[in-house]
């Protein structure tokens, strides 16, 4: 038995399908498929014995004004079909097309393999063979387009985050008649927008060193960029923390992935929660319709660099801790976990052993990031690296600033290793970005370099003191009063014009009780 596929070619004239058709049917054999040109019909015969076939083709070829019977691979619509099928089975989206009965008609691969299935299940009811949401539903029923709509699938190997979009069909009067819908892995949309905004990363290349204290860093810090365990950076501010967590990512094999930086100190308490984790629709007043993915999920399969961590309040601490446990993530207003596999890299300046005696920081969660600890020096203790980063940043501000200076002064090359840098390499970057826009000359002079110097001299007591103990000192003393005259934290904290717990956060630092 076999099944053909003819083109017949002919003299156009009115009747030659029912001729063709007439010659097919006398001969008790079926037409499958039939397709019409100027000039050309072609047909698709059912199953047929040979001799039954032969008997066929002579009467066609017998048919007034036919001159050609030629067998061929496909009918035009089915080359039309598999042109199709292979256009849309190269994408990286999943796309479904149903018919106005929710029945789906096409389905490409890779939506076969977001629904579970090992093969496009044509001819079922989209209701039948997936939990698509009943919005989704209503919408395809009522001819409505959706577009970047976040849902949950249920597969096989567990739930899928995919971005949907749903475009209704009409038929020729208006009505609709199906839709056709597409589906991408929210991983893949992650990784998509990260390529499209990615910033210029930075590499162990960049660091400015030359001191055998930088050296070792550095080489522990490349060693460690290999694994995946959670990184602890400790230093004061401006010494170059962030600089170390963006190159220990260039190093590591998520390079190509999101580097995800969070100020925890810059984002409000309230909303600190809502950007970590994400948040669920209508999940408080003013979320975005359709909930937010978090940044632990934007950075899937890449690092997310928690500065500040010190900053973090002690209930966003406790799901940070299961976050790190279960490297899974619940966003607000939703009971799912989702999975994510993402890197830490934490850092602070502030004293994490001090704060976890007084309560402010979880023991779990200092060893949960505690894993591998890299101290980075203040400048003050590496003072050798300070002229190869002055020659740094005088080729980087000569480009900026359009100049051509050719150098520094030994005497104000003196002047800057004489200082002791509390502001670290940050502050010492903004002494010469300040000098270079004075200089007039080939060379800076010492009269260029101006420092506006965080220390106060007190005369009586002959003795420097650095501007944050001046700060420390003030506050204290400001706290002190207003709870001595409000009798309460509360009150205390209606005086000062700050939060209550502030409030109690500061009478904490300083060991300040109601009694003192």
């Amino acid at each position: 038995m076999k099944k053909f596929r003819y083109r017949i070619r002919f003299k156009d004239r009115v009747g030659m399908v029912r001729d063709v058709s007439e010659a097919v049917a006398s001969c008790g054999a079926n037409i499958l498929s039939l397709s019409v040109k100027q000039g050309e019909i072609y047909i698709y015969l059912e199953p047929i014995p040979d001799l039954k076939l032969k008997d066929i083709l002579e009467k066609i070829r017998n048919i007034k004004d036919v001159y050609e019977l030629t067998p061929v691979e496909w009918l035009p619509h089915e080359l039309a079909q598999q042109h199709l099928l292979t256009v849309i089975n190269s994408v990286e989206e999943g796309i479904i097309s149903v018919n106005k009965n929710l029945i789906i008609t096409t389905c490409n691969n890779k939506a076969s393999i977001f629904l579970g299935y090992d093969y496009p299940p044509m001819g079922q009811s989209i209701k039948a063979i997936s939990d698509f949401p009943d919005e989704i539903i209503k919408n395809i029923e009522k001819g409505k387009s959706i577009e970047q709509k976040e849902i949950v699938l249920t597969t096989p190997k567990g739930p899928l985050r995919v971005m949907l979009n749903v475009k209704p069909i009409f038929d020729d009067k208006g009505l609709a008649d199906g839709a056709v819908i597409t589906l991408r892995k929210m991983s893949d949309v992650r990784r998509l927008a990260h390529s499209l905004t990615r910033p210029v990363m930075i590499t162990f290349e960049d660091i400015i060193y030359k001191s055998k204290k930088m050296k070792e860093i550095v080489e522990l810090a490349k060693t460690v960029s290999k694994g995946d365990s959670t990184i602890l950076l400790r230093g004061e501010s401006g010494t170059g923390k962030e600089l170390f967590a963006r190159a220990i990512h260039m190093e590591s094999e998520r390079r190509d992935y999101p580097f995800v930086a969070v100020n925890c100190a810059a984002i409000p308490d309230t909303l600190l929660e809502s950007e970590l984790f994400g948040y669920a629709d209508g999940t408080f007043t003013g979320a975005r319709r359709g909930g937010r993915p978090g940044l632990f999920e934007f950075a899937h399969h890449g690092t997310i660099f928690l500065d500040e961590i010190a900053e973090i309040p002690p209930h966003i601490q406790v799901k940070l801790l299961r976050v790190l446990q279960e490297n899974s993530v619940r966003r607000l207003g939703e009971m799912e976990e989702i999975r994510i596999d993402v890197r830490v890299i934490a850092a602070t300046n502030r004293p994490l052993e001090e704060m976890i005696v007084r309560g402010d920081f979880r023991q779990d969660l200092f060893y949960r990031l505690n894993v591998i600890p890299i101290f980075i020096p203040p400048l003050r203790e590496h003072k050798e690296d300070i002229p190869v980063l002055v020659d740094y940043f005088i080729k980087k501000f000569n480009i900026k600033f359009n100049k051509s200076i050719q150098g520094i002064a030994p005497n104000a090359l003196e002047y800057l290793l004489h200082y002791d840098w509390p502001g670290n390499i940050r502050e010492l970057e903004n002494v010469m970005e300040r000098a270079m826009n004075l200089c007039k000359k080939d060379i800076i002079t010492e009269k260029e370099i101006i420092i506006n110097s965080p220390t106060f001299f007190n005369p009586t007591s002959g003795k420097y003191f650095q501007l944050k103990d001046i700060v420390n000192e003030t506050e204290k003393e400001a706290l002190i009063r207003a709870l001595s005259q409000g009798k309460s934290a509360r009150k205390a904290a209606k005086i000062l014009g700050v939060s209550h717990t502030t409030v109690i956060k500061k009478m904490k630092k300083y060991g300040i009780s109601l009694n003192d």
